[in-house]
């Protein structure tokens, strides 16, 4: 909804972007966000003003859009509603003002480059963990790939779920499918490391702290799916042991 009265509110943008919504779609927009945002709510926007404040342009938008019929010429008053609605957002106006806004440049679509392996069967896409499990899984590879966590948890308690959180992981991320080759790339790298940590866990019987080669593995998992890239942050990790993260995962049908 925001997106739109900004363009309702630059006339420049407004002929850039050529084809307008139909009127049921940005009424509809308007109606959704006056009933989500009415005096019982308690969401708030920047400045810590409560969000049912701003329901009075958008009010006045609607009564203003419910009898235009949308097309790149936006009259003054609509222009002027939204410019409004966005100011009560805190949305200062641009540098130049609304009049001279431009549409944002056209992105070409990008090539088409498929993933060369068949589609996940059914049995596959059934197999994948529910949302919950996975992030589980990386609950306890942030414990594995921590130093102090390692320390304070039994050595026996972090072996115990391990085979069942690499499976759950491994199951998602073999379906994955890319259209680039930076993604696909991405997935294969995780896919080894994944397979290489469960091998690890297989051959660690949980006696004895895991080994080096294991954290370390463990430590590039949870930096590869979370974006890190500063290892020292491990180091220096510690919280009180959840017990969740050290329990056998249960099936998806469970």
């Amino acid at each position: 909804m925001v997106n739109y009265a900004g363009v309702l509110a630059a006339p420049r943008a407004a002929h850039g972007l050529g084809a307008a919504p139909s009127r049921e779609e940005l009424l509809g927009l308007l109606d959704r966000f006056i009933a989500l945002n009415g005096e019982e709510s308690r969401v708030t926007i920047g400045d810590g003003r409560p969000i049912h404040e701003i329901t009075a342009h958008a009010r006045m938008l609607h009564a203003l859009c419910d009898t235009w019929t949308p097309s790149p010429d936006v009259p003054t008053a609509i222009q002027q509603a939204a410019r409004s609605l966005l100011a009560a957002f805190g949305i200062p106006e641009p540098p130049g003002g609304w009049d001279e806004l431009e549409a944002p440049p056209e992105i070409p679509p990008e090539p088409e480059d498929p993933d060369p392996r068949p589609p996940p069967t059914e049995a596959e896409l059934a197999a994948r963990p529910h949302p919950f499990a996975f992030g589980v899984a990386i609950g306890w590879c942030q414990y594995l790939g921590s130093p102090r966590m390692v320390a304070k948890i039994p050595p026996a308690d972090l072996r115990f779920p391990a085979l069942g959180h690499l499976d759950n992981m491994l199951a998602l991320f073999r379906t994955a499918r890319s259209k680039n080759a930076e993604g696909r790339a991405y997935f294969a790298t995780l896919i080894q490391r994944l397979e290489t940590l469960r091998a690890l866990c297989e051959a660690w019987e949980g006696a004895e702290a895991p080994p080096a080669r294991l954290q370390e593995v463990a430590r590039a998992i949870h930096m590869q799916m979370q974006h890190k890239s500063d290892p020292c942050e491990y180091d220096a990790f510690e919280e009180d042991v959840d017990p969740v993260f050290l329990t056998i995962p249960k099936a998806r049908n469970a």
